[in-house]
């Protein structure tokens, strides 16, 4: 070999090339072998020789006895058999991947080898490989200038060459094709497509002067330098928003730790008269002080009294029935659910076109809360939500495992907001008439059935037992099955430990879910 020239050592081919690493092996071994003289001659374009066999064992090489050929570098059939078949042995050691025998017995040209060893990768040049340039996209583990990269290394690649044997409209390549402004410009739009849909939408509005002038894959650059606000901007426009309305019912526990969990009239207990009603209900009462009552519980917006029954006060009005008319305020639909052995609420919203959680529950629920930069808007499309991060998780309803994907909101009304997507991912359906929410196959009831009137706290004993004995480790919980007549209601209840086991944990209030705490 010449040693005039320093080329750059030769590496061998993996079981794993793309189109670039593999020009790149093939363009530096093609170089190492040119600059031995014996070696170039094998490498100009139209050099053939045919397979090595008994029938054919020079390959058709013949002696060099023309005048033409300086007497210094004639050379017999064998010497040429001998110089070739130690080039290809030469390509053979760098190829691990192919057979050496098809490399030095039945290759029949330089290009030959190439093409064997695009097969192998599977970008060989033929009519179908250009169909891939369907299938590429932008992967986790690349960024956008790397799939820019890919595009136009795929494209270039697959250029009509004379020497592909592929024909166009019937007719023959009688020269490489060239890569023209127009095949640039449709691979920079494939690659602003790929990296978001809208965004080509927006280098249209943003670079509308500038294209006029130019061609888009002129300001390529411009496009790369300013991707990340561009991308900034189509993800802030991609708004979350909860379509429901909230409804000013207390919940019960909060009533109960204000000590209006029952009924009672301020005016019949200071004169020491049965206050088992409420103020608007009392005889005593003057019918103008009834009628402000009436009006004040209307600007309210709820149809509730204090202990949260929905009572209708049209008799008491009788004055003025037209004063007092009221909507009809419903339950939204909801699922009581675990996250690992903490039961939840999942208000379930079909007009929300995003997830969403409140970020104290997220956090006593400990979920990993990662950075977003989505934002979340109400129902009217102007009040903002404030929004922390977003997170991933699933909650278990009985043999179901639901998923959840939203973002994390501090001003929340619910503490699980569970929009389109969550109904869209865990096949879930609602029937508002029948207070039923569906999942997959399985029908679950939401809001509780209060047939007679004040409901109590009832003290009865029941007797829960674990269907198998185990070891409950610490951050681990054990579920238990409740009676028939608990099962049918998400409701507390209170439970202690038998007398002996009272060092496992201490009497508690636990919320049954689908038959379970």
């Amino acid at each position: 070999m010449a040693n005039t020239h320093r080329a750059p050592k030769q590496w061998c081919l993996t079981k794993v090339e793309t189109v670039n690493s593999f020009e790149n092996w093939r363009q530096n071994l093609v170089y190492t072998l040119s600059l031995d003289n014996e070696f170039a001659p094998f490498l100009v374009d139209g050099a053939r020789w045919e397979k090595k066999t008994r029938a054919s064992p020079f390959r058709g090489f013949t002696d060099d006895d023309d005048d033409d050929v300086p007497a210094a570098q004639r050379r017999t059939r064998q010497q040429k058999v001998s110089m070739l078949e130690l080039m290809l042995g030469q390509i053979a050691n760098y190829c691990p991947v192919i057979s050496r025998n098809t490399i030095v017995k039945n290759s029949t040209c330089i290009n030959h080898i190439w093409q064997t060893n695009r097969l192998h990768y599977g970008f060989q040049s033929t009519g179908a490989h250009f169909i891939g340039f369907a299938a590429i996209k932008l992967e986790s583990n690349e960024g956008p200038e790397d799939l820019y990269q890919i595009l136009m290394a795929f494209v270039e690649d697959n250029l009509l060459r004379r020497d592909s044997g592929i024909t166009h409209g019937g007719e023959a390549i009688l020269e490489d094709e060239e890569l023209s402004p127009s095949i640039e410009n449709f691979i920079v739009l494939t690659w602003l497509r790929l990296i978001h849909s809208d965004l080509p939408k927006l280098v249209k509005q943003r670079y509308g002067t500038e294209l006029r002038s130019r061609t888009l894959a002129s300001i390529k650059p411009e496009i790369s330098q300013a991707l990340c606000s561009l991308l900034d901007e189509l993800q802030s426009s991609e708004d979350a928003r909860a379509m429901r309305t909230a409804v000013s019912n207390p919940p019960r526990q909060k009533l109960a730790a204000l000590g209006r969990s029952r009924k009672s009239c301020p005016l019949c207990k200071e004169a020491r008269r049965p206050d088992n009603h409420f103020l608007s209900k009392c005889p005593f009462l003057p019918p103008p002080d009834k009628a402000f009552i009436a009006r004040a519980r209307q600007v309210a917006g709820s149809p509730c009294h204090s202990d949260g029954e929905f009572e209708d006060d049209s008799k008491d009005i009788s004055f003025n029935p037209k004063a007092v008319q009221r909507v009809h305020i419903m339950q939204s639909p909801c699922l009581e659910a675990f996250h690992g052995h903490v039961p939840v609420r999942l208000t379930i919203d079909s007009g929300a076109t995003g997830n969403m959680i409140r970020a104290a529950c997220a956090t006593k629920l400990g979920l990993k809360v990662s950075s977003s930069t989505q934002s979340a808007r109400q129902a009217d499309g102007s009040s903002p939500l404030k929004v922390v991060g977003e997170t991933r998780t699933h909650f278990q309803l009985g043999g179901h495992m639901l998923f959840f994907d939203g973002l994390v909101v501090e001003n929340l009304d619910s503490d699980i907001l569970a929009g389109i997507p969550f109904m869209e991912c865990n096949d879930i359906s609602i029937r508002p008439a029948r207070h039923q929410v569906c999942v997959a196959s399985d029908t679950y009831e939401y809001g509780v059935n209060r047939t007679h009137g004040d409901r109590h706290a009832i003290r009865r004993t029941h007797v829960l037992r674990a269907t198998s004995s185990h070891t409950v480790w610490p951050g681990d919980f054990v579920e238990l099955e409740l009676p028939a007549e608990l099962a049918k209601f998400n409701e507390e209840l209170a439970v202690e430990p038998h007398e002996d086991c009272t060092h496992w944990f201490a009497p508690s209030l636990f919320v049954g879910v689908s038959g379970k705490i």
